[in-house]
C-alpha cells in the first residue's frame, strides 16, 4: 500500500509539472490566484505536506473509508447536532455546537467500536463487508466529521417553515417541509461537481479554513494506540502544544464566558466617558462603531464572521481590516454626524426598522394576510433604516458587480484556459482518466447529474404545489446560484472569506414579485443557499484531498448527513411548535425565536415593501453603487500589472468588502485583535520564526477553537443557566450607545 501511495503521489506530481510546463499561467499549474503565493505555499506545507511521511509510517495511507462504523457514528453525531442546534435556534440565547466537538468525541467512540464490534465478514447480495475492519483510521475520522458537518447549521428552509406558521401563513405540512428542505440543501451539490476542476483540483485553491482541521485530525489520530502507531519528535511536540493550548482555551473561556463577560468587549471610550453620547456611539462594540474597544475573548476574535486569524492569510486580513476601517470608522461617522438622510434621529448602529417619528416600525400595521396593505402603508408611512444599515446595502450593491469584475480581470483568462482544457480532455480522453485511475477515483459526473435532476424535479413540484415560487422563478434562482458559485468560490478558496451575496437574490425577487414575502424568501433560499451548499461540498472535497479520503465516500457521507439533518431538524422544529405554548412570543421565554424574528424582518424589507419602495426617493442614489463596483477593481488591476511585485498585488476589493455584508448584525470590536493575531502569526512569525510557524501554527489554531467549543458547551449548561452573576464585570458599560444623537441635543 505504501508503494501504491508513493506511486500515486509521484504520478500526480508529474502531471502537475507537465501542466505547469504546458500552461505556466493556468489554474491547473497553480497560478498566482493568491497574491502572496509564498505564504500560501507555506501554509499548505505546514498543514498538509509536512507529515505525509509519518502518516505513511503510521499506516494512515491504508485503512477503510466508508465503513459500518462511519455510518453508525456519523448518523449518531449528525442526529445529535441537528437536534441540539435546532432546539437552541428557537431560544432567545441560541448556541451552536460546531464540528470541533464531533472531531474530539468521534475519536474515542471510533476506537471503542474498533475494540468491541465483531470482525465477522458478511455477504449481502454479493457484497462482502464487516462491522469491524480493524484499527480506527484517519479516513473514518474525517468521514464521520464530514457526515456530521451538515448538522452544524440549520437548514435555511426551516426559517420559511417557522415564519409561515408563526406569522405569515399558510403553514407548510411536515411532508412539504421535507421536500423543500431537501431540495434547497442538495441541489447545490451538483454545482460542486461542475466547478470541481476550478475550485478543488488546482493547488492555488487552498481553502485555508480546512488547514486547521487537517492539523486537528493529525494531532488526535497520533493518540490512537496501535501496533504501527509511531510518533515522530515533531508529532509529539505538536501533540503537547495541542493539549496545552486546548486546556488553556478551555479554562480561560469560563472567565469571559461566565465570570467576567466585560472582557468580551472592553470599551475604552465608554469607560473613560460613560455619560458622553459620542464616546458611547463610537466606542461600543455591539451598539456602536467599536473604536478602541478591545477583547480578551477568543470566541470574539475567532468568530463565525471572520474565522480563525491563525488560518487567515495576512493579505486577506489586511484587506478586510482596511475595508472595515474605511466604511465603519471613516464613512459612517462622517455621514452620521453630518446628518445625512436625517441619520441623527436614529441610532448609529442597529438593524432595527423605524417609523418616521423614530419609533420602532410596527410591521403588523401594514400587513394583511401576509401581504402589504397599500392603504395602511400610506397612512402609517414608509419605513426608515439607520445610516449604516443603508450604507451596508449600498456597499453590497457595489460588491456584487465588484466581485464579477474582479474575477473577470484577475482570473478570466485562467478560467477560459481551463474551460478549453476541460473541453480538450473530454474530446481526447485518456490523460485525465489515467490520472483518476492511478489516484483515488473521483465522483462520477452521473452522480452529480442524478442529484441535480432529482432535486430540480422536487424543487419545481414543491414550488408549484405549495405556492413557494413560480416554476420559472425557481429555475432563475438556480441559474443565479450557478453564476455566483465560481466567482465567490475563487475568492473564498484563497482568502478564507465568503462574500455575502444574499442581497442579490433579495433584490431580484423584490423587483420581480413585490409584496410577496414568501416568494422573496424562497428565491433567496434557492439562489443563495444553493451556492453556499456547493461551496461547502467543495471545501470538504478539498479537505478530503488533503487527507487522501476517497472523494466518492466523502460525497456519499455529505449527502447522507444532509438527509439525516433535514429530518431531525424538521422533527425537532415541529415538536417544539406543537408543544410549547405561545412559542415565538415573549410569553414563551426563552423560546422567543430570535433568529426567526430576524429572518421575518428581512422578509419584510425585501418581500413586503420591496426595493421599489425601500430604496426609492432619496435612497435611490444607492443604485449607483452597482456602476461603481464595475470599475472599482480596474485601477488596482492596472497598478498590479504595472508594478507586479509592489503592494498593489495584495489589494483584493471583494475581500475588503466581505465583512460589510454582515453588518449591522456583526460586532464591530473584533477586528483590532483579529488583525493583530493575524499579523503576529501569519506575518511576523512566518517571516522570522518560520520553522516554529510551520510546526505549530495550525495545531495551535485547531486547539484554541476546539477548547473554546467544548468550554462553551460545558459552561452554558453548567454555569450560565444555573449560576447567573450580576456585578460590574457583567454589566453594560455603554448605556447610551443605542440612543439617537438627536435625543441628547437641545
Amino acid at each position: 500500500m505504501a508503494r501504491s501511495v508513493k506511486s500515486t503521489t509521484s504520478f500526480e506530481t508529474r502531471l502537475e509539472k507537465q501542466a505547469a510546463s504546458e500552461n505556466p499561467d493556468s489554474l491547473l499549474a497553480g497560478d498566482t490566484l493568491h497574491p502572496d503565493h509564498d505564504d500560501l505555499q507555506a501554509m499548505v506545507d505546514s498543514a498538509v505536506k509536512g507529515d505525509r511521511n509519518s502518516d505513511r509510517n503510521n499506516g494512515e495511507g491504508e485503512g477503510e473509508g466508508l465503513t459500518f462504523r462511519v455510518l453508525v457514528l456519523g448518523t449518531m453525531f449528525s442526529s445529535a447536532l441537528a437536534f441540539v442546534n435546532m432546539y437552541y435556534w428557537f431560544r432567545s440565547n441560541p448556541i451552536s455546537v460546531g464540528i470541533a466537538a464531533v472531531q474530539l468525541l468521534s475519536l474515542p467512540a471510533g476506537w471503542v467500536l474498533s475494540r468491541v464490534l465483531p470482525t465477522h465478514t458478511f455477504n449481502t447480495f454479493g457484497m462482502r463487508w464487516t462491522m469491524n475492519p480493524g484499527r480506527f483510521s484517519m479516513k473514518e475520522h474525517v468521514l464521520i466529521s464530514v457526515f456530521a458537518n451538515a448538522s452544524t447549521g440549520t437548514a435555511y428552509a426551516l426559517d420559511i417553515v417557522v415564519v409561515r406558521r408563526m406569522w405569515i401563513g399558510p403553514p407548510l405540512s411536515f411532508g412539504a417541509s421535507v421536500l423543500v428542505a431537501l431540495t434547497s440543501q442538495l441541489v447545490g451539490y451538483s454545482f460542486s461537481g461542475l466547478f470541481h476542476r476550478f475550485l478543488v483540483e488546482p493547488d492555488a485553491m487552498v481553502w485555508p479554513s480546512t488547514l486547521a482541521s487537517v492539523m486537528l485530525f493529525r494531532a488526535l489520530q497520533s493518540m490512537v494506540p496501535g501496533p504501527r502507531a509511531r510518533k515522530t519528535s515533531v508529532q509529539s511536540a505538536r501533540l503537547r502544544v495541542f493539549w496545552i493550548a486546548f486546556a488553556a482555551s478551555f479554562a480561560w473561556y469560563f472567565v469571559p464566558g461566565w465570570a467576567f463577560p466585560a472582557l468580551t468587549m472592553l470599551p475604552v471610550l465608554c469607560l473613560a466617558a460613560p455619560s458622553n453620547i459620542y464616546a458611547n456611539q463610537l466606542g461600543d462594540g455591539y451598539g456602536g462603531l467599536g473604536m478602541l474597544a478591545l477583547t480578551l475573548d477568543w470566541s470574539t476574535i475567532s468568530n463565525a464572521y471572520t474565522g480563525s486569524p491563525l488560518a487567515t492569510p495576512w493579505f486577506a486580513a489586511c484587506n478586510l481590516f482596511a475595508g472595515f476601517v474605511l466604511v465603519m470608522w471613516i464613512i459612517t461617522p462622517i455621514g452620521y454626524y453630518a446628518n445625512a438622510w436625517d441619520a441623527q434621529t436614529l441610532p448609529i448602529y442597529t438593524n432595527e426598522l423605524f417609523a418616521g417619528d423614530g419609533s420602532v416600525y410596527n410591521v403588523s400595521r401594514v400587513l394583511a394576510d401576509g401581504r402589504l396593505d397599500i392603504a395602511a402603508y400610506e397612512e402609517y408611512g414608509p419605513m426608515r433604516m439607520s445610516f449604516q444599515f443603508l450604507l451596508m446595502y449600498g456597499f453590497c450593491f457595489m460588491g456584487i458587480t465588484c466581485l464579477l469584475s474582479h474575477v473577470a480581470l484577475h482570473h478570466g483568462a485562467d478560467i477560459w484556459r481551463t474551460i478549453r482544457q476541460i473541453h480538450s480532455d473530454l474530446r481526447q480522453g485518456g490523460q485525465r482518466a489515467a490520472a483518476s485511475a492511478c489516484a483515488l477515483p473521483g465522483v462520477p459526473a452521473a452522480w452529480y447529474a442524478a442529484v441535480f435532476v432529482a432535486t430540480l424535479a422536487m424543487g419545481v413540484a414543491g414550488c408549484q404545489v405549495f405556492d413557494l415560487l413560480p416554476w420559472y422563478g425557481f429555475l432563475l434562482a438556480i441559474g443565479v446560484a450557478c453564476v455566483l458559485t465560481l466567482p465567490v468560490g475563487l475568492v473564498e478558496a484563497v482568502s478564507n472569506f465568503q462574500y455575502a451575496l444574499g442581497v442579490v437574490t433579495e433584490l431580484v425577487a423584490g423587483f420581480l414579485w413585490p409584496g410577496q414575502p414568501t416568494y422573496n424568501a424562497s428565491f433567496k433560499m434557492f439562489g443563495y443557499i444553493t451556492m453556499k451548499q456547493a461551496l461547502m461540498l467543495a471545501r470538504d472535497q478539498k479537505l478530503g484531498r488533503y487527507m487522501r479520503v476517497p472523494p466518492r465516500h466523502l460525497f456519499a457521507c455529505q449527502v447522507l448527513g444532509t438527509v439525516v439533518a433535514v429530518f431531525v431538524q424538521l422533527g425537532t422544529a415541529f415538536w417544539l411548535m406543537d408543544s410549547v405554548a405561545g412559542i415565538c412570543t415573549d410569553a414563551a421565554f426563552p423560546f422567543t425565536c430570535r433568529q426567526g424574528k430576524l429572518f421575518y424582518s428581512t422578509m419584510v424589507i425585501w418581500g413586503v415593501f420591496g426595493p421599489q419602495r425601500q430604496f426609492a426617493g432619496r435612497y435611490s442614489v444607492l443604485y449607483w453603487m452597482f456602476l461603481v463596483g464595475v470599475f472599482l477593481p480596474l485601477p488596482f488591476w492596472l497598478l498590479k500589472r504595472r508594478f507586479p511585485r509592489s503592494v498593489w498585488r495584495l489589494v483584493n476589493i471583494p475581500v475588503a468588502l466581505t465583512y460589510i455584508g454582515y453588518m449591522p448584525n456583526a460586532p464591530t470590536h473584533d477586528f483590532v485583535m483579529f488583525t493583530i493575531f493575524s499579523f503576529v502569526f501569519n506575518y511576523a512569525l512566518l517571516r522570522y520564526r518560520s520553522m516554529w510557524w510551520r510546526k505549530y501554527n495550525f495545531t495551535l489554531a485547531a486547539a484554541l477553537d476546539a477548547g473554546l467549543a467544548v468550554s462553551g458547551i460545558v459552561g452554558y449548561f453548567a454555569l450560565q443557566t444555573t449560576v447567573p452573576l450580576d456585578w460590574w464585570g457583567t454589566r453594560n458599560h455603554c448605556p447610551l450607545s443605542k440612543d439617537p444623537l438627536s435625543k441628547h441635543r437641545p
